[in-house]
């Protein structure tokens, strides 16, 4: 049941949609994209936790169940790509709603109560008497309607221009309008007032003490602090131990709040009664949205320090059919990470395929930005069909079915292949699979073989993929792709034009030039032939 105002979560529109969605199988994809380190990054606070060594004593966390939860959270929700492109628009939405200072900071607010309230059903849940535990439920009771009406007025405040976040406003003030909730404050606070009202006291006899009736005696503390104020000279140091909420009662104060309750039987009754019929109040899509918010402000908190920095970031328009791919001052998110913190500039490249064009065949010298550049366009695809911003100054992209890749791996003995074999079969499987709205990325694939094999070879898998009509980047050493068909389109990585030998990582559409600057390398380095024979003794 999604409640009058609708609202299912704010990831997505409704429970059909969510069953819809299934998790692939996306370790290749996010080990050749380095998306694991991206999204290891956005994990933050959730991110896994080195094990305790055993040697080393560590208290207790009581968190630790609620960040594992919202780790595999995170985990699932960044490893779902979205194939529907109204869920991916309704994320987006929300995200950019979220973005607004002040909607950011209430946000962050309600997950601080939202802890406060697991602390206090924690303290309930293992208080060792049950007067204790049933005191913590209702100040648990009491957060929880404070967060809520919270909450309330944060979006009550905000421009929302969000389906989720408009639905979500319509269902927490359906749910402090219940009377339910109305009746749940209005004992908890009652119980609140009538505790405060309890008064007792107690004698101590040697290792006796008994509980008694409060015996209506002035505050003795009052008289004395009244008698000796006339003798005081100044501010002194305060000798009182002063109590800790946090910390649970001792078997001697434990013993004593039984006694008290045994005095004031009403009141203690309430109590208990109140937990009974109160246990499990806090509505689950509220908890719910507790954690879905630890995504999106997980993924603000990760790109601020790109914004920071002048970075671009955008939300990019998708399509569902091939004709347009486009990203303008786009760059690797994980490298850039690196780049920051080692104080060098980041490069950005623009790539796009427009009309018929269904192939970017990426080729240029060594280290010169061309797999950057396929681990970019791939990056921009799968974050952008989270619903997420991306790294970019404008993209339209497209919302693939799904997305394969084929970057070099080093030989596994295991699989009893030898490199070209496993090539081979690791392509087979990406051929069946592929379809018109699928995209493919190949990264220096049949680099074991001879180069008419490789151009052989290259050549059919690239004839059955224009056959099938698939998005494609193809890194390749291998010049004469370039040219492949009409559809294909040609990216190569520049030099300095002063010095061949240093890399710009600038990739630009142009034709293949066919230059591998080798010459250049080996003249830096002093080891062309005329320079080797120079240094031979004759």
């Amino acid at each position: 049941m999604t409640g009058t105002s609708g609202f299912h979560s704010i990831v997505y529109p409704s429970p059909e949609q969510e069953a819809a969605q299934s998790r692939p199988d996306l370790r290749d994809v996010f080990h050749d994209l380095f998306l694991e380190a991206i999204f290891m990054g956005a994990y933050g606070s959730f991110a896994p936790r080195e094990k305790p060594s055993l040697y080393v004593v560590h208290q207790g966390d009581d968190e630790a169940p609620y960040r594992a939860e919202v780790l595999a959270l995170l985990q699932a929700l960044f490893g779902t790509p979205l194939h529907e492109l109204s869920v991916v628009q309704y994320r987006q939405a929300a995200l950019r709603d979220l973005k607004q200072a002040p909607l950011l900071k209430g946000m962050r607010a309600f997950q601080r109560g939202m802890q406060e309230l697991r602390t206090s059903l924690r303290r309930a849940e293992k208080a060792d008497y049950a007067a204790e535990g049933q005191r913590w439920f209702v100040d648990a009771a009491l957060v929880y309607g404070h967060a809520l009406q919270a909450l309330h007025q944060t979006l009550a405040g905000a421009e929302l221009q969000s389906q989720a976040l408009q639905s979500l406003q319509g269902h927490v003030a359906d749910l402090l309008a219940s009377p339910a909730h109305t009746e749940r404050m209005k004992e908890a606070q009652a119980l609140i007032e009538a505790l405060a009202q309890v008064r007792y006291a107690f004698r101590v006899d040697g290792t006796a003490v008994t509980v008694l009736q409060d015996p209506q005696e002035p505050d003795y503390s009052a008289t004395i602090a009244d008698t000796f104020a006339r003798f005081r000279q100044g501010e002194v140091k305060d000798y009182r131990v002063q109590f800790n909420p946090a910390s649970r009662l001792n078997h001697v104060e434990g013993q004593l709040l039984d006694r008290v309750a045994l005095l004031h039987p009403e009141v203690f009754e309430r109590l208990a009664q109140f937990r009974s019929a109160q246990e499990g109040f806090a509505e689950a899509r509220i908890v719910r949205l507790d954690r879905e918010l630890a995504w999106y402000l997980s993924w603000i908190d990760y790109t601020q320090r790109l914004e920071r920095a002048g970075l671009p970031l955008c939300f990019p328009t998708l399509n569902l059919e091939q004709g347009h791919i486009d990203a303008r001052e786009a760059y690797d998110m994980a490298l850039a990470w690196q780049c920051l913190d080692a104080q060098k500039p980041v490069v950005c490249n623009d790539m796009a395929l427009q009309g018929d064009e269904r192939m970017l065949v990426v080729t240029g010298p060594n280290h010169g930005g061309k797999t950057t550049l396929a681990r970019t366009f791939g990056q921009l695809h799968h974050i952008a069909s989270l619903g997420l911003t991306v790294a970019a100054h404008s993209a339209s992209l497209l919302l693939p079915d799904q997305m394969f890749t084929h970057f070099e791996r080093v030989e596994d003995i295991s699989n009893q292949r030898g490199k070209l074999q496993d090539d081979l079969v690791r392509m087979h499987r990406i051929l069946a699979a592929a379809t018109p709205h699928s995209l493919v990325l190949m990264n220096e694939i049949f680099s074991s073989t001879t180069l008419d094999d490789a151009l052989w070879l290259a050549r059919h898998i690239m004839a059955r993929l224009a056959a099938i009509g698939a998005a494609c980047v193809f890194v390749t050493f291998l010049d004469e792709l370039s040219t492949f068909d009409a559809h294909t389109v040609s990216m190569v990585g520049t030099v300095d034009a002063q010095d061949p030998t240093l890399r710009t990582f600038k990739v630009v559409r142009r034709a293949a030039d066919g230059k591998s600057y080798a010459l250049a390398l080996a003249q830096k380095f002093g080891v062309t032939r005329q320079q080797l024979l120079e240094r031979i003794p004759t």
